[in-house]
């Protein structure tokens, strides 16, 4: 299951958009992101999504390709893996974005769309780039733009009906560059269904949608930092913002969940950096990121090795020391494979399945970077199907809440006789 943070890269004087290897969950499961736009979308009218922002980042002979939302005359929010080096995690040089706002083509004559450099970059300290927990940076607008301010709400308890939009990719192997925002349908999942379907999904900072039954519709490279948004009639535009898009899985694959960061899980850094930030203080002010407290969000376990002996299975837990404290569930398995025989008249078949077989369930609460090694105990008809496949090298998959999803090498094990109990 790979997840693609949605990043373009671009060479800068034709804007061929190439996707990047974005931020893997490289210690973990990784999720293969790319920034990109929408697809299975339509062009947006002129007039909609008025808060909307167009962010190209001029890196050398590279443009990096994002979305954004104006919340304050001179502040843009979008996804933090649009803002830093992901792997060195250095910030990219305001001098290098542009950012347009005001106009649904970002190509439309200079007298129908806005423009402007930026001043400041900002990234939230809660962000974690091997997790991707707390995608969310901040753009300061030397120049300050007319459009509206979105507003941004609550999480909502999926399912619930939903916009996204972007200027991102429309098919995984687009090159050309799209001019017109997309904008789709999808749905707001509920948190335990993100959890299932969006592994390793952290319910405290991230919401994870879908377009069901059809499945036509996701973000892609280029979508990044662009909202998730529902319907509110009171709020400009009509709707409100509840999430900034991170990544999705397997190449932009419509059919698994696009994932956002929740806006809720941030609003108090938004709040506190919009007041900083009101005065529109020069580039040459210092203003340290601790400036604005930033929310604590939940890290991403691990696992290092796991090991069976005196009838119970144990594993080694690593809390990502990017994030914070760890909490969850996981469940470990095994998948063999049975041969089947069947004797009827006379007549033996034989066939084959492949079969998932449980062997323990753990709970962890481990602080942010540490390490602790959980153990659970083998039921005795576990022990004897651990002493029939021998000492043959062979995967544990773990999986579950707060844990990214991985096969992990038994790195020592009792021999079978002491497994099977004598």
């Amino acid at each position: 299951m790979l997840a693609a943070a949605l990043v373009v890269a671009s060479l800068a004087p034709a804007l061929l958009l190439a996707s990047t290897a974005g931020a893997a969950r490289a210690s973990h499961a990784a999720r293969t992101r790319a920034h990109a736009a929408v697809i299975g979308g339509q062009g947006a009218t002129p007039g909609t999504f008025p808060w909307m922002a167009f962010v190209l980042d001029f890196r050398g002979s590279e443009v990096g390709q994002c979305s954004g939302t104006v919340i304050a005359p001179n502040i843009v929010l979008t996804a933090a893996h649009c803002a830093e080096d992901m792997h060195t995690g250095v910030l990219d040089e305001a001098a290098g974005y542009r950012v347009t706002t005001g106009n649904v083509n970002w190509a439309a004559p200079e007298a129908e769309r806005q423009v402007s450099d930026v001043t400041r970059v900002i990234v939230c300290s809660c962000f974690d780039r091997h997790a991707l927990v707390g995608d969310v940076a901040l753009l300061q607008l030397s120049t300050a733009t007319t459009a509206p301010a979105v507003t941004l709400a609550a999480s909502p308890r999926g399912p619930v009906p939903a916009l996204l939009a972007g200027w991102g990719k429309t098919f995984p192997a687009q090159e050309t560059p799209i001019e017109v925002l997309q904008w789709a349908h999808t749905a707001a999942q509920s948190a335990a269904w993100c959890d299932r379907e969006a592994p390793p999904f952290s319910a405290a900072s991230e919401v994870c949608a879908i377009e069901a039954p059809e499945q036509r519709t996701g973000v892609c490279e280029g979508d990044s930092g662009g909202p998730l948004l529902v319907a509110e009639p009171s709020a400009p535009g009509g709707m409100v913002q509840v999430g900034v898009a991170s990544h999705a899985y397997n190449g932009c694959a419509t059919t698994r969940p696009s994932v956002f960061t929740r806006v809720d899980a941030v609003a108090s850094w938004i709040r506190g950096w919009e007041q900083a930030l009101a005065s529109s203080p020069p580039a040459s002010e210092s203003l340290p990121s601790s400036l604005v407290q930033a929310p604590v969000l939940p890290g991403i376990v691990s696992a290092g090795s796991v090991s069976i002996a005196d009838g119970g299975i144990s594993f080694v837990l690593s809390c990502d020391s990017e994030g914070g404290a760890c909490n969850g569930d996981a469940e470990a398995s095994v998948t063999v494979r049975q041969r089947l025989m069947l004797r009827r008249a006379g007549r033996q078949t034989v066939s084959t399945r492949i079969v998932k077989v449980r062997l323990a369930h753990i709970s962890f609460g481990i602080a942010a970077g540490a390490s602790v090694t959980a153990r659970a105990g083998l039921s005795a008809k576990d022990r004897q199907l651990l002493s029939r496949l021998g000492a043959s090298p062979r995967d544990v998959m773990l999986s579950g809440q707060g844990l990214a999803p991985q096969g992990v090498r038994i790195v020592e094990r009792a021999d079978a006789a002491q497994l099977d109990g004598g």
